[in-house]
């Protein structure tokens, strides 16, 4: 049995694309720059540091404009971005079992701290979750610190401790602690079917459990 199992949140533990596009496609429109109306390319906005999606997605590589981008994204998201997502189906279930099997569970995402600990308060998820851990307000934590840090808070062994995320910036912070990792095909980045290169594929929430379990 794992001690704790830790889960990114865009695109395994809730779809929050309505939300991240527009509140993407806001802030460059805000600032005088053209949206970007492709849903497939848009996708790939989700699971890096904030500033690499702006990067990745519109191309931008000044600092100063991007860290406008950060800050303009930043307060939308709160106001309005934050309010468009949804748990995905069956998943609290699956937590609320592995609690009740004395399994600690966290979130480690690269989303503000500030903001994904709003999410949960309003969506009423915050009794699912012993720790949430976030990047920091400049963007400088990565998914491997804040894999650290949740561990820190759980009490959790590397070889206890199961990292699930939907993207490979997910699975390069479990390799990088040496976690085990879990990768899901529902988000935004691993296709079904695809190989991974460290760690397990799943499809069904469900099937989370036994390798929970084993």
């Amino acid at each position: 049995m794992m001690e704790a199992v830790l889960f990114d949140l865009d695109g395994t533990l809730m779809d929050t694309s309505e939300g991240i596009f527009h509140t993407a496609n806001y802030t460059v429109a805000a600032l005088g720059l053209e949206p970007c109306h492709d849903e497939i390319w848009m996708r790939r906005f989700v699971g890096p540091p904030l500033k690499d999606c702006f990067r990745i997605v519109y191309g931008y590589q000044d600092e100063a404009l991007l860290d406008r981008c950060v800050e303009v994204y930043r307060k939308e998201y709160e106001k309005v971005g934050m309010h468009l997502c949804h748990m995905y189906a069956g998943l609290e279930d699956v937590i609320l079992h592995l609690r009740s099997s004395g399994v600690k569970t966290g979130v480690c995402t690269l989303k503000y701290e500030k903001l994904a600990k709003m999410i949960f308060v309003e969506k009423g998820m915050t009794g699912l979750f012993d720790t949430v851990r976030g990047t920091d307000e400049g963007g400088r934590l990565t998914k491997a610190d804040c894999i650290r840090l949740a561990m820190d808070d759980l009490g959790s062994s590397v070889s206890g401790t199961l990292m699930v995320g939907d993207t490979v910036n997910d699975l390069d912070g479990a390799r990088s602690v040496g976690v085990p990792f879990v990768g899901v095909s529902w988000g935004f980045g691993f296709e079904k079917g695809a190989q991974l290169e460290y760690g397990t594929l799943i499809d069904r929430c469900r099937d989370l459990v036994p390798l929970v379990e084993k």
